[in-house]
């Protein structure tokens, strides 16, 4: 039981107390089963209305279906990349989007692995100080950043999914035998916007499973450096594919 229905609950029952006490009291009203016929069917009504208000009230509260709360990620809810999986976790139960929070996942502890590699392997040939490695990592961090804004781009589009109504229209599709893609049906209509939602979010899985591939492809190519400057490094088609990922992203937000 929510803390929302015990509030309720504890209202409901003082209020119908209350109304009791006040037609009930001979301080007050003064309502009686005994003497004047108007004031006993008043007093019995009373009761009736009482009861029914407890039962039904009662019932009403406990056994409804709570109302969920959409509450959307603005930007500064998840700071550490297990906000990030936990965020993705309390997703879970729409069940034909569970398995590209899956994918998002391991995709998260794969960043990670990743970031670590690199992150090594820069240091095995610059020091923290010197302008090639500061300019890697700066380009690192950016493609960071711009996986986890994908997360938090799908997070949201998970939450605004209505998997109930999801389910209910396949089931009238089932039903009444139509084509599902048909734009004459209004079920027909309704299947597609979940189909193109779907879509979205498959779409972002894929948009970062290409940054890990970009990540890995960097990776390899500074294990060449034994046998490349820095600066040929900088040259290379991975590093150039990467900031145009990156500039594209820039100018997605600026428009």
């Amino acid at each position: 039981m929510s803390k929302k229905q015990i509030i309720k609950l504890i209202l409901l029952n003082l209020i119908i107390a209350f109304v009791n006490v006040i037609l009930f009291s001979r301080g007050f009203i003064g309502l009686t089963l005994e003497g004047n016929a108007l004031l006993v069917a008043f007093a019995v009504t009373e009761i009736v209305m009482s009861v029914i208000a407890f039962g039904y009230g009662n019932y009403k509260i406990l056994f409804s279906e709570p109302q969920e709360e959409i509450k959307l990620l603005k930007g500064g809810e998840l700071n550490e990349t297990k906000n990030y999986l936990e965020a993705l976790i309390d997703c879970h139960g729409k069940k034909v989007l569970d398995k590209y929070l899956d994918e998002a996942m391991d995709q998260l502890s794969r960043l990670q692995e990743k970031d670590k590699a690199l992150d090594t392997i820069l240091l095995q040939y610059f020091q923290p100080t010197e302008m090639t490695y500061i300019k890697f990592q700066g380009v690192i961090d950016s493609v960071q950043q711009l996986f986890y804004n994908n997360i938090k781009k799908m997070i949201n589009r998970v939450i605004i999914f209505d998997d109930k109504d999801y389910q209910r229209t396949i089931e009238k599709i089932n039903k009444l035998r139509y084509d599902p893609h048909s734009p004459s049906s209004q079920a027909g209509r309704q299947m597609q916007i979940y189909e193109e939602q779907i879509d979205n979010i498959k779409g972002i899985v894929d948009d970062n499973e290409l940054i890990l591939v970009k990540m890995d492809t960097l990776l390899n190519e500074i294990i060449k450096l034994d046998d490349m400057s820095g600066q040929e490094l900088e040259n290379t088609d991975v590093m150039r594919e990467i900031n145009s990922l990156i500039e594209q992203t820039k100018f997605y937000k600026q428009s």
